[in-house]
Formats: C-alpha cells, structure tokens, sequence
C-alpha cells in the first residue's frame, strides 16, 4: 500500500490491478493488469507519479494517476519479481529476485544494475533508507545488506537463529527492525554487524510480513492468523488486534490520515485498527 495525492492505493494479486480507497467503504479499480504481470508486490511514490514493481516478469509500472498502468522498465535479466521499492537520493530503486539484485531505474524506460547477488541471497525482499543509505533485507538466509553507494552490496547482518526471510524492514528509534520467517520475530540491528532477536514468536505465528512505525509503537502484521503485533519496547511481541473475518495475512501496514491500516489476504480487504484503551 501507499498514500499518494492524500489517497491510499493497494496492489492486488493474481491480476496486478490498483485499487484505490473511497475513504468510506470500498475499493475503486484505477489500473487493470497490464502485460499479464500477476502480482503488484511493491508500491512506491517517487517525483510526484505512483510506481508498482510486479511478478512474473519484473517490470516497473508507472500510474497514469487515472485509469491504466504505463510499462516504464521491463523484465532485467530474467528477474521474476521487483519485490520491493524505495525512493532515494531522487531515484527510485528495485530489490529483486530471483538473484537479489539492486537496480536503479534510469528514469524513462530501463533498468541499471547497482548491486548484483551477494552470498547467494535470491530475494531483496524489502528496503529500507537509513542513515543517509539503501538497506535490503534478504532470502533465503535472512541478511541485512548495506549498498556502498555505487556498484555492490556489503553484508551488515548475518543469518540469525535459523530465520531465513527478512520479509519486512522498519526504521524505529534510531534503529533498523526486520521481521522473520519462518518463526515471526523481530530483529533490531546492532548499527554495525549483527541482528539482535528482540521479541520472539507470538503464539503460531511464523511470518512478519509487515512493519510499521505508528503513535510512537512499533507494529508488525503476521501469518498464518493474520493478527496485528504491538511491540513492548523490550523483549516481546503483544497482540493488539487478532484475526478479523478470516484473513490470514497482514499483508501491508500503512499509516494514513492519522490512522493506521492493514492490507489483508486471502480477501484484499481493508482494515484500520483503532485502540482500545
């Protein structure tokens, strides 16, 4: 999901449609499929226009901000999946898979490589900008990776207790938190060379999938039962909104309009969560 213009917009899958959110109660069709892509894993707003990073073949999409995707990178390599975007330094970036690479769009019609694979990791699975720098988390071991800036990635993080997906990434404090599969926890790294576990499985579940910074708390969206997480700021996860209407999966957390909202699956419906006190 992303806000842009003051409006929520949410990627589907298995169509790589955009929706955007009526601000009452449904979910309005601005761009159908285009060249068959299937899924619309990454939104990101960059020099004003609303980009989508899709699966099965790796393009970059472009909104036309009214009614259809534009095509503006195809497929680099033989990558099947722009998994995740950032905007930087005023480019926009792609982490991949199924290499793992980083590539920097060159702002009309392709991509550039920027970092190839690093220690045999196959998905960038998210992004994150901290400290003035691009921070990839990875699969199939659950690395951070830092870019130097220029042409490679630099290990910062190595695999902890068996985690193999980084599958979401969260500035917070000061620090970087990436949340795990398969046993759902969170990570903070240690600002040099480690993850340090800082909250462990809640319950059964066994994907982070999404992370966000909101109210001063840090929340995490999991699977397989597709709860709401709030961090304790020590040492372990607390549920702040369990399962609704059977959707397994918080798919994407973002915060809009002073509130915070979650993408779910298997129904694409969404949620705002609001507190109990």
């Amino acid at each position: 999901m992303a806000v842009f213009n003051d409006k929520l917009y949410g990627g589907t899958a298995p169509s790589g449609c955009l929706f955007e959110w009526d601000e009452v109660s449904t979910w309005v069709e601005v761009a159908p499929q285009l060249n068959a892509q299937t899924n619309i894993n990454a939104l990101c707003v960059h020099d004003g226009k609303l980009y989508g990073g899709t699966q099965n073949a790796g393009r970059l999409f472009q909104w036309n901000d009214v009614n259809a995707w534009v095509q503006v990178a195809p497929q680099h390599n033989g990558e099947t999946r722009i998994q995740s975007l950032i905007s930087f330094n005023g480019n926009l970036y792609a982490g991949t898979a199924t290499s793992g690479n980083l590539l920097q769009w060159n702002g009309t019609d392709d991509w550039i490589e920027v970092a190839p694979q690093l220690n045999g990791q196959t998905f960038i699975w998210s992004l994150v900008e901290f400290d003035s720098k691009i921070y990839g988390g990875t699969a199939e071991t659950a690395r951070l990776f830092e870019w130097n800036g220029s042409n490679a990635w630099v290990e910062v993080a190595p695999q902890l207790n068996g985690q193999q997906f980084i599958l979401s990434l969260a500035v917070y404090g000061d620090a970087i938190y990436g949340g795990t599969q398969p046993h759902g926890r969170l990570f903070r790294w240690n600002g040099s060379n480690a993850w340090e576990m800082v909250a462990n499985t809640s319950g059964s579940e066994g994907y982070i999938h999404s992370l966000a910074a909101y109210a001063g708390k840090l929340y995490g969206g999991t699977r397989p039962t597709g709860h709401l997480l709030e961090w304790n700021d020590a040492d372990a996860w607390t549920v702040a909104a369990v399962n609704l209407g059977g959707h397994n999966r918080i798919h994407a957390l973002c915060e809009f309009d002073e509130k915070l909202y979650g993408g779910s699956n298997p129904y694409a419906r969404l949620a705002v969560w609001r507190r109990c006190f």
